[in-house]
C-alpha cells in the first residue's frame, strides 16, 4: 500500500502551484461566493444535508466542533437539536452568513467561532469535544497532521465527509484547465487517501458511500460565467469564449429556476470511535 499521507501531501503541493489556485478559505473570503453558497443552502438545493444529519444523531448537550463550518450548514441544525457547537471557520464573510442562517432558522444558540484554518488551531488552546465534524473541509496540506489533531480533540467520535469522486464542478475544471493554462490540472485528492491514512496511523475507521445530491443554481448565465471564469482564471478573450461555450453545454436552463448544475457524484462518510 502506498503511503497515503505522502501521496495526499504531494498532490496538494502540486495543486498549490497551479495558476490562480485558491484555497477554500480564500475562495469564501470573497463575499459573492459566500452569498451564493448561503443562497443555495436556504433554497434547499443542498439536499445532502439531511443525509449527513441522519448520521450525526448526537445527544442533546453534546459538545461538537465543526471544522470548516461555512454558513452553518450542519452547525445550525446541530445547535437547534441541543448540541453545544463551536465552529472553526477562517473566512470572515462566512461568520456573517452563519449569523444570518441562525436568524433564518430561528435558532437562538450561541455558536463560538474559531477564526483560523485547521492547520493553525492548537489543540491545547481549544480543549476537547465529544464529537468532531468536518464536512467538505479537508483542503489541508498535511493530511496526517489534520487527522491526528482531530483524533486528539475528539472524546467520543470523529466524522469526516469528503469527495469520493470528482464533483461536476471539479470535472469542469479538469476539462478546461490544461487548455486554458497549458499546465497539468490537480483536483482535490479523494476519500480513499483519508481512509488509508487513518488505517496506516492505526485508526480503523468506518466508510459509507453516499450520493452527492446537491444542485448549484444561478439566476442568470452571467452569474454562472462570472463564477467559473474566476475559478478557472480565464481572462483573455479566447479563454472567456472557451469557458462560456463549455458552460452552456453542461448547465441546464430550467424555466423559473435559472441555470442548474446537477450533482451526480459520490462522497464518503468516514467516522471512527475513540
Amino acid at each position: 500500500m502506498n503511503d497515503a499521507n505522502r501521496e495526499w501531501n504531494d498532490h496538494c503541493a502540486k495543486q498549490a502551484k497551479m495558476t490562480n489556485f485558491q484555497t477554500s478559505a480564500k475562495h469564501f473570503s470573497v463575499q459573492k461566493n459566500t452569498d451564493h453558497m448561503l443562497k443555495n443552502l436556504i433554497s434547499g438545493n443542498v439536499e445532502r444535508v439531511n443525509d449527513q444529519l441522519a448520521r450525526l444523531q448526537f445527544p442533546p448537550d453534546s459538545t461538537v466542533l465543526d471544522i470548516g463550518a461555512g454558513p452553518g450548514t450542519l452547525a445550525v441544525p446541530l445547535a437547534a437539536a441541543g448540541c453545544k457547537v463551536t465552529v472553526v471557520e477562517p473566512a470572515p464573510p462566512m461568520h456573517e452568513a452563519l449569523a444570518e442562517y441562525l436568524k433564518i432558522k430561528g435558532v437562538s444558540a450561541d455558536i463560538p467561532i474559531i477564526s483560523k484554518i485547521w492547520e493553525d488551531v492548537n489543540p491545547d488552546e481549544i480543549g476537547k469535544f465529544d464529537y468532531i465534524v468536518s464536512s467538505f473541509a479537508m483542503g489541508v496540506p498535511d493530511l496526517n497532521e489534520a487527522l491526528l489533531k482531530m483524533n486528539t480533540v475528539a472524546e467520543k467520535e470523529a466524522h469526516i465527509f469528503w469527495f469520493l469522486t470528482d464533483p461536476p464542478w471539479g470535472r469542469i475544471n479538469a476539462a478546461l484547465w490544461t487548455k486554458l493554462h497549458n499546465e497539468d490540472y490537480y483536483g482535490r485528492p479523494l476519500s480513499n487517501l483519508i481512509w488509508n491514512a487513518l488505517y496506516q496511523a492505526g485508526i480503523y475507521a468506518n466508510l459509507e458511500v453516499l450520493p452527492l445530491r446537491d444542485s448549484h443554481s444561478y439566476e442568470t448565465f452571467e452569474e454562472v460565467s462570472e463564477e467559473y471564469l474566476g475559478r478557472l482564471g480565464a481572462k483573455e478573450d479566447w479563454q472567456i469564449q472557451m469557458v462560456e461555450d463549455y458552460l452552456k453545454q453542461v448547465f441546464l436552463e430550467i424555466p423559473g429556476k435559472g441555470f442548474i448544475l446537477p450533482e451526480d457524484g459520490l462522497y464518503a462518510h468516514i467516522w471512527w470511535e475513540k
